[in-house]
């Protein structure tokens, strides 16, 4: 799964102002993400999580996609997170 499949995803399946995909392994399976998105608000961070992971469940199953690591933000949280360095 590419880094584009991955943004496309999670666009398809959230209602997100903002999406951004980095690959981390210098592969196709290791992937940080940061999803900024109102579905978010109100909700635990883990929950927020699994609503990310869910998008994922086959891949997952099968390891094309091995690592997610999640940063979810609604966006009030983004505005005060996203001018700072960015570290997965």
């Amino acid at each position: 799964m590419l880094p584009a499949d991955v943004k496309q995803r999670i666009e398809s399946g959230l209602k997100s102002e903002f999406v951004e995909v980095t690959e981390f392994s210098g592969g196709t399976d290791h992937y940080s993400v940061i999803v900024v998105s109102e579905e978010f608000q109100g909700v635990p961070l883990l929950k927020r999580h699994r609503m990310v992971m869910d998008l994922f469940k086959p891949e997952l199953a099968t390891e094309e996609v091995h690592a997610l690591t999640i940063k979810a933000y609604t966006t009030s949280q983004w505005e005060v997170e996203k001018d700072k360095p960015r570290f997965f």
